[in-house]
């Protein structure tokens, strides 16, 4: 059982053996550059285990068997014959295991699985960022000791990592004997990937050197280092071997309290020289465990304030959000750009640390809203992609830059070749676009847009130049597939058409209000160009039924509402909760339509939105985890409460609830970070413009009052609302545009509105 505390942390009070994959992904601990799963450290199991640096990566074996058994899988989902050359994906690779702390009490090895657990807590502090484990444990013969886990991924030095156990024997003074140091037998996908495996140790650091396969080649480096200490006295450590483990050992003197204190460093070729000089002259530091532990937390804080959500009545929800937004945290690297944030960020191997569109639309905007440091280093990685999409564009026999659905180091398309649907989902190119926008709307950082993000819009527009088709007096967009999977091969989907559209208008105006003349001259833009992408911004057809219903693409509301079942459900292994005939139906995988009321907030005139928002709940099927966050925004503006409450938790417990099954993967850290969102966007009912900020609040019944607090144009602002008024408090004098029932008013430090 694993649910959250008092303090707001989450506490698994009990072992389950079958558990530990799931918690191995929640009880993540990491800091942007790596992520380290919530595995034991006395013993790493397989598909438990794993220890990932952003962008890490190399080339696997990717063994998939699916099995075509209605005409859904077998015409519109997988390519049977591309089945057939399918073999090998780029994937994350897993390194060498660095958290090994084995004890050995007396003759006994301690392992929760042997013995008797008379007591058990494993704590994700998510205020520090660290992850607690206190046992209380019996051996075979009645011995009784107790252990105190801490463990940390440095927000001071993001290369290193830190863990201290304690040891106090309770009623027997049996020698203790510890080995600490890595574990080397490690796989990815269940193979060994790792190449040039060498280990050295001397009496107080074991060093490992690795590569990460065969296609790229990066090196890696790890250097632990071991304090031991009996009743506060340092002992003596003894390097030594063993196949697969390199460890530094100690069989401690006979004393009340045992410690082990360890930091680990990690560098790979990915990202810095790792030079030797550098690690013969680390291995010699000192470190101070009490100091960095405390630096890291004031570091780690800084971060987290950002995040913070406080709600008055209801703190099991205000734990949870933490949960999510630490979850959101921890996703994105600080350092460097090399890589993009993932769906799994660093939990799992799950998605082999590709990039998706969740990046553009569902994780960014956490960031612009609350860090938009952060959020500007993830849009330099799609600028870094900028080159590669070009290439990808010139593949098509197009113009302008395509950008990878799915994406890693170096910008190509990395889509399973045997799934027909992901090379038709172009929106990634709008869905890039709109996130420079929606990052220059709330930070005004024209500099940005000179330096880089014009020229990325720039060469998108031209790819749409040459992507669209002109037909009936209009401009269409045919043969895609929309953000809903389960309908591949369709003309004009709304969510791709809309986006679209939006985004040619917003360069339209961008150029013509600014000066992007060297952005032009990179892009190659002309007046022409600019004429054509106007052109078509101001024809693209935008579907709307006469009743306000937006067709989610031509000929949706022909097909059935029902969803006919055939075969014998192998299509359940790709997000499906039937094996059911999709191309038929109207049941949808995931919200396509209502995203545009909600995270793209793009003013659809004469649409009906309670009629669209009713209609597409009852169609999604919530095969995806996105489709949460969206629908809890989505409760929140039409007014129902209880239904909101309800989809925000299904978005902070989709993991913890295990709502998908398949947790163990890792986390889905998409949705977590819309729990933000559905307080900011839904609850608030903030949206951001170049002008100001749009306030429509949605009052949450069970709910005395909720905080929040968010960046615009360089000024935190924090928001507060309670049953009767809604006050915003900015650390500036500066004018801030708000709109709110249709009234304007100005924000200086502080106003207060009624509601």
């Amino acid at each position: 059982m694993i649910a959250f505390d008092k303090n707001l942390n989450l506490t698994e009070e009990n072992y389950r053996l079958a558990d530990e994959g799931r918690q191995a992904s929640i009880l993540t601990t990491g800091n942007g550059y790596m992520g380290v799963r919530g595995s034991l450290e006395e013993f790493g199991a397989t598909k438990v285990q794993g220890a990932f640096i952003r962008g890490y990566i190399d080339e696997i074996v990717e063994i998939v068997e699916p099995f075509c058994d209605n005409l859904y899988m077998k015409k519109y989902y997988i390519n049977e014959e591309n089945l057939k050359r399918f073999d090998k994906q780029v994937s994350c690779i897993n390194i060498p295991d660095f958290l090994l702390i084995r004890f050995t009490v007396g003759n006994q090895t301690f392992y929760p699985w042997e013995g008797e657990l008379l007591s058990w807590k494993r704590t994700l502090d998510t205020k520090r960022a660290c992850l607690i484990r206190e046992v209380r444990w019996k051996d075979g013969e009645g011995n009784i000791t107790e252990f105190s886990f801490l463990r940390f991924a440095s927000y001071v030095n993001k290369h290193k990592y830190y863990q201290k156990v304690v040891v106090r024997p309770i009623n027997h003074n049996l020698p203790v004997k510890v080995i600490s140091g890595v574990d080397t037998e490690v796989r990815t996908n269940g193979q060994k990937i790792l190449l040039d495996v060498e280990t050295d140790s001397s009496n107080n650091a074991t060093k490992v050197t690795f590569t990460s396969g065969n296609k790229y080649g990066f090196k890696g480096k790890i250097i632990t280092k071991s304090i031991f200490k009996a009743d506060g006295k340092e002992v003596e450590g003894k390097a030594n071997k063993v196949e697969g483990l390199a460890f530094n050992e100690c069989l401690f003197p006979k004393a009340n309290e045992y410690v082990v204190e360890k930091e680990t460093c990690l560098y790979t070729q990915r990202d810095v020289d790792i030079s030797q000089a550098e690690f013969d002259e680390y291995e010699h530091e000192k470190f101070d465990f009490s100091k960095e532990l405390d630096g890291h937390c004031q570091e780690y804080k800084k971060v987290l304030d950002k995040f913070e959500v406080e709600i008055d009545g209801d703190k099991k929800s205000e734990a949870s959000i933490r949960f999510a937004n630490y979850h959101t945290i921890i996703s994105a690297n600080e350092l460097d750009s090399v890589h993009g944030i993932s769906a799994k960020g660093l939990t799992g191997e799950k998605y082999n640390q590709f990039v998706w569109w969740d990046a553009d639309i569902y994780q960014m905007p956490i960031f612009i809203h609350a860090y938009p440091e952060q959020a500007k280093r993830l849009l330099m990685y799609r600028y870094q992609m900028l080159n590669q999409s070009r290439e990808n564009a010139k593949i098509e026999g197009r113009r302008g830059a395509r950008y990878a659905f799915v994406s890693s180091v170096e910008g190509k398309e990395h889509v399973w070749i045997y799934a027909r649907h992901p090379f038709l989902q172009i929106h990634i190119n709008s869905d890039v676009a709109f996130g420079i926008i929606n990052y220059f709307r709330n930070t005004d950082d024209l500099q940005f847009m000179k330096d880089y993000g014009m020229e990325m819009l720039y060469e998108i527009g031209k790819y749409w130049i040459d992507r669209v088709t002109f037909r009936n007096g209009r401009y269409e967009i045919l043969n895609v597939t929309g953000t809903d999977e389960h309908h591949p091969y369709v003309n004009n989907d709304a969510y791709t058409n809309y986006e679209t559209a939006f985004i040619l208008n917003k360069i339209v105006e961008y150029d013509g209000k600014y000066d992007f003349s060297n952005a032009r001259d990179k892009a190659n833009i002309t007046d022409g160009l600019l004429k054509e992408i106007e052109n078509i911004a101001k024809n693209m057809y935008l579907p709307l039924e006469k009743n306000g219903l937006i067709p989610q693409f031509d000929g949706y509301f022909d097909l059935s509402r029902g969803l006919e079942v055939e075969g014998n459900g192998s299509g359940t292994n790709f997000q499906m909760k039937e094996a059911g005939l999709y191309h038929l139906s109207q049941v949808i995988k995931q919200p396509d339509v209502m995203l545009l009321f909600s995270y793209l907030n793009i003013d659809v005139q004469n649409a009906d939105y309670n009629a669209n928002w009713d209609y597409y709940e009852k169609m999604c099927e919530s095969s995806s985890s996105l489709t949460f966050p969206v629908h809890a925004i989505c409760s929140a503006l039409a007014g129902r409460p209880l239904s909101f409450i309800n989809y925000l938790n299904d978005c902070t417990h989709i993991d913890i609830k295990d709502i998908h099954n398949c947790a163990y993967q890792g986390v889905h850290s998409g949705c977590l970070a819309g729990a933000w969102m559905c307080i900011f966007r839904g609850v608030f009912g903030i949206t951001a413009n170049g002008y100001g900020l749009t306030l429509k609040p949605n009052k949450i019944p069970f709910w005395k009052g909720v905080k929040i607090s968010f960046e615009y144009k360089g000024k935190r602002i924090k928001a507060e609302m309670s049953s009767e008024k809604l006050e915003l408090i900015s650390n500036s004098q500066e004018e801030v545009l708000i709109v709110y029932n249709g009234k304007e008013y100005c924000l200086k430090n502080k106003l207060s509105l009624v509601i």
